[in-house]
């Protein structure tokens, strides 16, 4: 059995145990869990292309929370941009992605917000995802620049010119991939709505196979299943509210679907997973939200292999990352398992000055009657403790008088004995009231306390270490993900 010689052996020991729990919930778990996901198969893996699928990060801010403490909100923040990056990291370090294609939501108030806040929001999407030439960023989501006629067009304008022309068609190795801004395009304002209809009207006649990437998904019948991998019950198509709507309207949705005949759709939006099939056999996956804040126990990407000859072929599937909170939990556990242990560490070596037995005999050893002698004992010690406290309060401890000699070039401010005596009489005074007498028998009580059981040296041994584990996980765990 391992014999602890030191509270720093201890110490050791809880901090190899807390740098483990780290590797294992921030580096291990978030890899062996991606490490189960897989490009799909197709009949030509050399001329395969795999494009990795990310909707909703939705970083969260000020707005995400509103009225919530400022320092739990960067706890909030930290928590969640640490959840996405270390999870993006695993998932190109791991699948290697041909390319990344984001589906709208990048922020959660790029509507809102002002130009400096914005920026610098937008640096901070930037550090989570590291821009590259094979990253597609220009589906806006509804936290982006609005919905319908509540588009913010100064605030769209911003969005295009930060992440990208929101109506685009870009070809990937014979494949047309179409981003189109569903959000604008369901606005009843011309003004707003003018830019996507016109680029919806001049998608010519089908030429190539077609991907269409956006934001809110096409209306579908209620009936319909999204698939065994959702977690809510069903697909709620009329949900609305500020600046959202669940799906596009029916009449829109189809003359989407009639003019670009996409062989298949991603949206996001819903924060949820959903395969559905449209009336004409076009397929629609709705991606799950990448965040760990977006109400969903289980985050996820989607991934797309697709070949290109003859014919066009596709597969699809999803990819779930690790379990959020799981490692939150465990560091709750470990903190209250590491501050019993220190504190049972602390009772082990305590002085035995306050272990009752060294005190008085009371047990085997003589047999007092507390009973009959209690009041007397009580009444000694009471009057040891008032000599002790006159001793302490007065300075004339003698029958002669004290006199205290200064010398002149001392200011005369600096202590006076008629002061001294002032305060020395107010303070007995204090001491000799009834509230006096509560407050010096709870303040021995309370400093009893905190010796007998070694909480000061057990609170700053919990301060110490607990600074060194947060300095070891932000050093170790976080600053090395960017």
């Amino acid at each position: 059995m391992l014999k602890l010689k030191s509270i720093h052996h201890l110490l050791l020991i809880l901090l190899l145990a807390w740098v483990t729990t780290f590797y294992l919930q921030e580096r291990y778990f978030t890899y062996s869990k991606i490490l189960q996901c897989h490009w799909p198969e197709l009949t030509n893996p050399k001329q395969q292309t795999n494009i990795l699928l990310i909707a909703d990060p939705q970083l969260i801010d000020n707005h995400t929370y509103p009225g919530r403490n400022e320092l739990l909100l960067k706890l909030s923040q930290h928590t969640v941009d640490t959840y996405i990056k270390k999870n993006y990291n695993a998932l190109l370090d791991t699948l290697s992605p041909d390319y990344t294609m984001f589906l709208g939501d990048l922020l959660d108030n790029g509507r809102d917000s002002s130009d400096s806040y914005f920026n610098g929001e937008f640096s901070r999407f930037n550090r989570i995802f590291k821009p590259n030439d094979r990253m597609y960023l220009n589906v806006p989501g509804n936290h982006d620049i609005g919905f319908g006629n509540g588009v913010n067009l100064p605030y769209r304008n911003r969005f295009e010119s930060s992440f990208g022309v929101s109506n685009s068609v870009f070809d990937i190795k014979g494949v047309e991939f179409i981003t189109l801004d569903t959000l604008s395009i369901s606005a009843t304002e011309e003004t707003i709505n003018k830019p996507s209809r016109d680029f919806l009207n001049s998608i010519g006649v089908r030429s190539k196979p077609r991907v269409l990437l956006t934001h809110v998904p096409l209306y579908r019948d209620p009936s319909l299943s999204c698939g065994p991998l959702r977690e809510s019950a069903y697909f709620d198509v009329n949900g609305h509210g500020y600046q959202y709507k669940n799906s596009v309207e029916p009449n829109l949705s189809r003359d989407i679907l009639d003019k670009i005949q996409p062989d298949i759709t991603f949206t996001g939006d819903d924060h949820d997973y959903c395969d559905i099939q449209h009336e004409g056999g076009y397929r629609e996956i709705t991606v799950k939200s990448i965040s760990m804040a977006m109400g969903k126990k289980y985050p996820a990407v989607q991934l797309l292999s697709f070949t290109t000859g003859k014919d066009f072929h596709y597969e699809t599937d999803i990819c779930f990352l690790q379990t959020p909170y799981v490692n939150v939990i465990n560091y709750a556990l470990l903190a209250v398992v590491s501050g019993i242990l220190i504190f049972w560490w602390n009772m082990k070596t305590k002085s035995t000055r306050f272990t009752y037995t060294s005190i008085l005999p009371l047990y085997d050893v003589v047999n007092i009657p507390v009973e009959q002698h209690s009041k007397k004992i009580q009444k000694f010690i009471k009057e040891q403790d008032e000599d002790l406290e006159a001793k302490d309060l007065s300075p004339h401890s003698s029958s002669s008088t004290t006199t205290y000699s200064l010398p002149s070039s001392i200011p005369q401010y600096t202590f006076t004995q008629s002061n001294y005596n002032q305060r020395s009489k107010l303070v007995a005074r204090f001491n000799n009231s009834r509230i006096g007498k509560v407050y010096i028998l709870n303040k021995r009580r309370f400093f009893n306390f905190l010796k007998r059981y070694n909480l000061i040296t057990f609170t700053k041994q919990c301060l110490t270490f607990g600074a060194v584990i947060i300095a070891i996980y932000y050093i170790g765990f976080v600053i090395t993900l960017y």
